[in-house]
């Protein structure tokens, strides 16, 4: 069944028993995550997660089944995570249907798929399942990211008027991830709860820093697409004293390299990367770092930073050592392919 992504968190919450697959696609990457998660977010508490990736399915289409219908080492009950990077849904086909065909539903699985369209053969057989969801992500508007963000102050025990989630989706860029980060930290800061609601002053923002955390991320996002290795160094060493999120830094990088895809390929279809990077939906203070990064990085090395990034996340999650050790290393190994590219 196909379900707008506004509803697909309600729809699966209401009857979980009901669909043994649930797939978000679409060109927005951090959305479909951040819903993914939502999805999730109850069956954490008590369940296991099991991690799945294309490598793990792509010559065994029948695992992704095994593994939904397989019992955890305890007995628990389990729920799955599939991820498939931009390209990988049309290799993930046989998997998918085979568990859609399947007599037992097992454990639920869901898949992440950015980049996957709506349209494709298997985004048909997932809509006809009678125990399935698909959700599309588009990019997020203005007013569907001010929307989401009162829903998200409200569940958390903010009174947030709309200017302040307007200011919020500015912050944020419409990267309601990002937004959540911002909500929970006002929230935490405010000890506002659903019992013991909160109403934010307008400064709030301000006090806890919400433009400048971003700008010092994209500082060190700059240094490492950059080849700037000097300079990442020093960011590196300012992110620990400051202690920015890991993952919000993901979050970030994975907006960023979108947006740097989506003007590389403007570039690749003939235009200036001068003219390009100096549109003006490209904040003033980024062009200059935009211009330098088109130059560096080709469409398919960029396909494959996102993917990197992604699996990144992954490996934060299941690999046990520390996210910043994982983090740093990744960010000086771009930087030195992207010095090397100069």
């Amino acid at each position: 069944m196909k379900v707008k992504p506004e509803d697909i968190v309600r729809r699966y919450h209401s009857a979980p028993a009901a669909s043994r697959l649930t797939l978000l696609c679409g060109p927005n990457v951090t959305r479909c995550q951040a819903l993914v998660e939502e999805l999730v977010q109850p069956l954490a508490q008590s369940a296991e997660r099991v991690d799945m990736t294309i490598s793990d399915i792509s010559d065994r289409p029948g695992r992704l089944n095994d593994e939904a219908n397989s019992a955890s080492l305890f007995g628990d009950k389990r729920f799955i995570v599939l991820r498939l990077n931009s390209g990988e849904a049309v290799r993930a086909t046989a998997a998918i249907e085979n568990l859609l065909a399947s007599e037992t539903s097992g454990d639920p699985v869901f898949i992440v798929a950015p980049g996957m369209g709506d349209k494709t053969a298997l985004a048909k057989s997932i809509i006809k399942a009678p125990d399935a969801l698909i959700a599309t992500c588009y990019e997020t508007t203005p007013e569907q990211a001010t929307a989401a963000i009162m829903t998200m102050a409200k569940h958390e025990g903010l009174r947030l008027s709309r200017e302040m989630a307007q200011e919020i989706a500015v912050l944020t860029s419409n990267d309601l991830v990002l937004a959540r980060m911002e909500v929970e930290k006002i929230a935490l800061y405010l000890d506002a709860t659903p019992e013991n609601p909160q109403a934010p002053e307008a400064d709030i923002l301000l006090l806890l820093g919400a433009e400048n955390d971003e700008e010092d991320i994209n500082l060190l996002i700059h240094a490492a697409l950059n080849g700037d290795a000097n300079r990442l160094a020093q960011e590196i060493a300012d992110a620990r004293a400051q202690g920015i999120s890991e993952i919000g830094l993901i979050r970030i990088m994975l907006r960023h390299l979108t947006k740097l895809a989506e003007l590389r390929s403007k570039v690749d279809k003939g235009g200036n990367v001068d003219s390009v990077a100096g549109h003006p939906s490209v904040f003033f203070k980024e062009q200059k770092h935009f211009k330098r990064q088109l130059r560096i990085w080709s469409s398919a090395h960029i396909a494959r930073l996102i993917e990197r990034i992604l699996q990144l996340e992954i490996a934060m999650k299941s690999s046990g050592q520390p996210d910043q050790v994982l983090l740093e290393e990744e960010l000086l190994l771009i930087a030195r392919k992207a010095a090397s590219s100069r």
